[in-house]
């Protein structure tokens, strides 16, 4: 089949985490039951989509966005994409993640006809070499790039970061939103997919608002408050206040998102990383230790210490963990010296 290929995008200058994304008030409002690693899967289509309009080139030979003549979109990612973080190794909730998005539909209905289309077609999983390929319907790419209806403005970092598809949801609404929003309880089920589910409304608000208040408290820059509107003595109607929290990143916090983001290279010297690898650390090894490793910069001649650790090491048993407790060892002398 005959492709014409979009204007590539970079993974290096588009990344999905760390990034403000627009989507269609649409997307945003739409009914649907996607889990976590479904919306995950749904976040890359809207990074994807915007890439588009925003004209961003693609460098390398990961991503891939392909329309042929017949109108489908060609989508190929890295596995990584689709998981939170470095610790997530969750790979069966993917490929599942990919098996129901491809059985789920939206319906297309215009004045000459109706369908009923399925999400994502086709999707495949190279093992070899890791990555993820599946076909977007062109009216379901249309969807999320139609703001005719409004639009909202999110942290594709925060959305990867909470457990719950219905507090990623809650933050799709309120991220961007300044004014109070109102909905009625009957409206948020059919948003939530949640019409047969939880049938009093007190487990509805406990189950799915409170739990989402308290996830976006904890992990998202933005929250909400809310309150009940009755009908007598029947809560109806909820309405929403959106809220702006000063979340705080602790150091270790900040550790993580850097290595996340640049690797390991970005804070050690290749030196220092050299004798790590000739002592015997793997990547994830040096990473996992990032912390230690920032702290004896800061406090110790690390590559002396490499040095002197790594001629050492030859005859340990477990060199590795004898590194770790030998510079924490050192660390613990320095402090002590200066107390």
């Amino acid at each position: 089949m005959e492709q014409r290929s979009v204007q590539p995008v970079s993974h290096e200058d588009l990344p999905l985490k760390g990034r403000q994304v627009v989507q269609s008030y649409i997307a945003t409002t739409a009914m649907y039951d996607f889990n976590v690693y479904e919306k995950r899967v749904m976040y890359n289509l809207v990074k994807l989509a915007q890439s588009q309009i925003e004209g961003v080139t693609i460098s390398d030979n990961l991503h891939k966005i392909c329309h042929d003549l017949k109108g489908y979109v060609h989508i190929t990612l890295p596995l990584s994409d689709f998981l939170a973080d470095e610790d997530d190794k969750n790979h069966r909730r993917i490929k599942d993640a990919l098996k129901s998005l491809h059985r789920k539909t939206f319906e297309y209905l215009d004045n000459d006809v109706w369908e009923c289309i399925s999400i994502i077609a086709l999707p495949k999983i190279a093992l070899h070499s890791r990555q993820v390929s599946f076909i977007v319907d062109s009216r379901v790419w249309d969807v999320l790039l139609d703001f005719s209806r409004g639009f909202s403005r999110y942290d594709i970092e925060v959305a990867f970061r909470l457990e719950s598809c219905y507090s990623m949801r809650f933050y799709e609404l309120m991220a961007s939103q300044k004014e109070p929003l109102t909905y009625s309880i009957d409206a948020l089920r059919r948003i939530f997919k949640l019409e047969d589910k939880y049938a009093y409304t007190k487990d509805f608000i406990r189950r799915v608002v409170e739990a989402s208040k308290l996830e976006l408290d904890q992990k998202s820059p933005v929250s909400f408050t809310y309150s009940p509107i009755k009908e007598g003595k029947k809560i109806t109607q909820l309405i929403f206040f959106p809220v702006k929290l000063s979340l705080v990143e602790t150091e270790d916090d900040e550790h993580r998102r850097i290595i996340r983001k640049y690797g390991s290279s970005a804070v050690l010297t290749a030196d220092e990383r050299r004798f790590l690898e000739e002592i015997g650390f793997t990547e994830s090894g040096i990473n996992n230790n990032i912390t230690l490793f920032m702290e004896c910069q800061k406090n110790l001649d690390f590559i002396y210490e490499l040095a002197l650790i790594k001629g050492k090491s030859r005859t340990k048993k477990n060199p590795c963990g004898w590194a770790i407790r030998t510079l924490n060892g050192k660390l613990a002398d320095k402090k002590s010296s200066k107390a």
